[in-house]
């Protein structure tokens, strides 16, 4: 049962349904059988003094806070110091300067913070946006702020601040009341939700679809010089295990979905057969094996992430609502039994640890598809711009959000075009990632290089070099 949420972010921190040309939410399968140191503390009213660094670990300066008064910025000191001042303003925002190896931290009065060398800035007290974390850094819990290291990193806990060291930080994992509803969650898998929750509203993580083959990875590398903070797969495709746990080592976060057929053999085809629920969820029944070897298809591939200490994201039944998959041509109620039952079967039967569960609506969200937040981590709902269409989906966010509440975190768990993040932060619309389908959708005419290029260089988007160490 996940506990009520507490706001993950306290003062020192903030830190498909897809449209194919038949009119079918789903874009095709995804494989061939299925578818601080830190910065000082504030200074006066009149702006900070201007900070010195110190030794290779060297800190930024001491941000100016208040109202009234001019900025102070502080600079790296000698070599091998990261500059990563803090700029205070004097007044309501205080903007982080761009850093060395260490971010800039939020003057006191808020603000958005700038992006650092290897780590984000942190928001100040009051409030404001917080920088993202850098490869190897750290996230401060409530009340704290937290340092970037030079290869590790920790989760700093409520009111306190974790320090990264030369090759690896430390520091409690609290900070964040939120509980995965996986019943006795991995520490790894409660520290990745708590992030989730953490960039939810502050920046969106980019993530990318694969087929059986690294082509996305690749193409998304090869014009933009960056990786995809998540990494998702179908379950047929037989390179995820492997794939996923390189992406993993990396800091980058796993997503599992899966095109499971029941009727005539499983894949993308499989799933558009109608079958009976009510058969499928009779013990016993041809069906009901059916679907427990299919379900222990899922186990497998999860284990193998749980045993090298990773997190699976679950988009189990993906596009509910939608009339094209067997799980969701019964209705919610139906639909609902469906996901109850492959829950209890991965968390209670199989013992899974190390899930994270998210229901992943189509483009209209139905709330008559929702089984509750008992069983529900992130909410989350796709679709396919045309091409070239960088439209942020506001109003597809605001229907999401009148299912979810306000603060569930809610993905873009399928998508054609992306997003522009400048479109996504002036319209308020939060999605905590988003997810390309495979080729074509990585390419032009639906995203083109130049865009690619923007939305992975954008300081609102987080790619695999600036994920924390969890």
């Amino acid at each position: 049962m996940k506990s009520a949420l507490v706001p993950c972010i306290i003062l020192g921190l903030v830190v498909g349904s897809c449209a194919e040309p038949t009119g079918t939410d789903d874009a095709g399968p995804s494989s061939g059988a299925g578818g601080t140191t830190t910065g000082g503390s504030s200074g006066s009213p009149t702006g900070g003094s201007s900070g010195t660094g110190g030794s290779a670990d060297g800190a930024g300066g001491i941000a100016g806070s208040g109202s009234g008064g001019g900025a102070g910025r502080s600079t790296g000191g000698d070599a091998g110091t990261g500059s990563g001042g803090a700029v205070g303003s004097g007044g309501g925002q205080g903007q982080a300067g761009h850093g060395g190896s260490t971010g800039g931290v939020a003057g006191a009065g808020g603000g958005q913070t700038g992006k650092g060398g290897t780590t984000g800035g942190l928001a100040g007290a009051g409030g404001g946006q917080a920088g993202r974390t850098g490869a190897g850094g750290t996230l401060g819990g409530a009340g704290g702020h937290a340092t970037g290291g030079g290869t590790g990193g920790a989760l700093a806990g409520a009111g306190g601040h974790a320090t990264g060291g030369g090759t690896g930080g430390s520091g409690g994992t609290g900070g964040c009341s939120v509980d995965p509803v996986t019943p006795n969650a991995t520490a790894k898998t409660r520290a990745a939700l708590c992030y989730l929750y953490q960039m939810y509203g502050n920046h969106v993580l980019a993530g990318q679809e694969e087929n059986n083959d690294d082509q996305g990875m690749s193409y998304i590398y090869a014009n933009t010089g960056k990786y995809p903070a998540i990494r998702a797969f179908d379950v047929n495709n037989s390179m995820a295990p492997t794939q996923c746990l390189a992406h993993s080592k990396s800091n980058g976060l796993c997503m599992f979905g899966y095109h499971m057929g029941i009727v005539n053999g499983d894949g993308y085809q499989s799933a558009m057969t109608k079958t009976n629920i009510n058969t499928l969820l009779t013990e016993g029944s041809t069906y009901n094996q059916t679907f427990k070897t299919r379900l222990d298809n899922v186990a497998r591939m999860v284990q193998t992430v749980q045993d090298a200490d990773g997190v699976a994201i679950m988009r189990l039944f993906h596009e509910a609502g939608g009339t094209w998959f067997w799980w969701s041509m019964e209705g919610g109620a139906q639909y609902v039994r469906v996901y109850n039952y492959a829950f209890n079967y991965l968390t209670v039967t199989k013992g899974l640890r190390n899930m994270i569960w998210l229901l992943p609506y189509d483009g209209s969200p139905d709330a008559s598809f929702y089984p509750g937040k008992n069983v529900v981590d992130i909410g989350g709902a796709d679709t396919y711009a045309g091409d070239g269409n960088y439209d942020p989906q506001n109003a597809l966010y605001k229907k999401c959000v009148a299912v979810f509440g306000s603060s569930m975190p809610i993905a873009l768990h399928e998508c054609g075009p992306i997003p522009d993040p400048t479109q996504l932060m002036a319209t308020g619309t939060r999605w905590v990632f988003f997810n390309v389908w495979t080729a074509p959708y990585y390419e032009s005419p639906s995203n083109s290089v130049s865009h690619l290029q923007s939305v992975y260089t954008s300081s609102y988007v987080v790619t695999r070099d600036e994920m924390p160490v969890l």
